[in-house]
């Protein structure tokens, strides 16, 4: 059921069913041009709720325009289906570039081949293939996105909102601030109860190292109501930015004493004696799927030691191995 905010703002609840992350929080502003803020996956139960809460609401599609916080599929999978002609679907430049990539098969086959490369099997790479929901779940086809930059300002229902961007999660990760209700939409890059998943990309040399710095940017936002993506919990902006960041530096500790101790392993060995929050008695028990993001955040690690010149890598055997300098 839609949940009203504030004047003019309402928050939806999308299941991500079988999902860790559980669920979406979707916004909405209403006006005389609507924007609906994330929409879920490409799926039938993100699909029914979505149709059933802006029903609720008596949304006019037609009215609409889309902004996504970020390319990941839990975020703009629908978003290419609640598209009507004439209305706009907003994201950086930055992913607006990297959600194009993303519909292109050749994109995934390549991050296979890479994960390979830093200890995956092939088998395991091929039984990965089709069950990961940012290749399964994403939009449609589309071409027409409407980029938006750091600082560029969109109103709606009363609300001017500027962009953000705040690199780390995705490279292009945007974040709406509403100076005069000190509203932030905070999408991915600060949640609660649960830490946003950082790995590595392409285009991001360091992708830990420059969430850090987003964070920082803005840690000092005069900011009343904090609305993340995933979950229900929010608070306090400061100071769940300095418990993100202990919980990184903390991880970068576990992730070079692993090195220290056992030097020479790959990334998906690294990853495997790191300690995880999650319900599993060991390494082998671990979902493939969670395996694959694991094995991303451990590199985003392992490349912001090595931009701090604690770690090195080499290639051995076909794999990439590490070590502490």
């Amino acid at each position: 059921m839609a949940e009203k905010i504030a004047e003019n703002l309402y928050q939806l609840d999308i299941p991500l069913v079988g999902n860790p992350l559980k669920n979406l929080n979707s916004y909405l502003i209403t006006g005389e041009r609507n924007l609906l803020i994330d929409t879920g996956f490409r799926e039938q139960p993100c699909r029914e709720a979505m149709e059933r809460e802006l029903d609720e609401l008596h949304v006019d599609l037609n009215r609409t325009d889309i902004f996504l916080t970020h390319l990941h599929s839990d975020h703009a999978g629908l978003s290419t289906e609640l598209h009507r002609p004439g209305c706009q679907i907003f994201i950086s430049e930055i992913d607006k570039h990297g959600i194009l990539d993303h519909e292109e098969d050749a994109y995934w086959q390549e991050i296979n081949r890479r994960y390979e490369h830093d200890g995956f099997s092939h088998q395991e790479m091929l039984d990965l293939w089709g069950t990961n929901p940012a290749q399964e779940k994403r939009p449609e086809l589309f071409r027409d996105y409407t980029a938006l930059d750091d600082g560029d300002t969109i109103s709606y229902g009363g609300y001017a909102l500027q962009g953000i961007l705040t690199p780390g999660h995705t490279p292009g990760h945007l974040c709406l601030y509403a100076p005069e209700e000190k509203i932030l939409f905070s999408g991915d890059h600060v949640l609660f109860h649960i830490t946003p998943n950082i790995c590595r990309w392409d285009t991001m040399p360091d992708a830990l190292g420059s969430y850090l710095e987003s964070l920082q940017k803005i840690r000092n936002l005069p900011v009343e109501t904090l609305l993340p993506a995933h979950r229900y919990e929010t608070g306090v902006l400061s100071a769940r930015v300095d418990e993100l960041t202990a919980h990184h530096e903390r991880r970068l500790d576990n992730t070079l004493a692993v090195l220290r101790q056992q030097p020479g392993l790959t990334a998906y060995q690294i990853a495997g004696a790191m300690r995880w929050q999650i319900r599993c008695k060991s390494w082998e028990d671990f979902p493939l799927t969670q395996k694959f993001f694991a094995v991303g955040e451990a590199l985003a690690h392992l490349d912001h030691l090595q931009a701090l010149g604690l770690a090195e890598s080499y290639e051995k055997n076909d794999v990439f191995c590490w070590s502490a300098v």
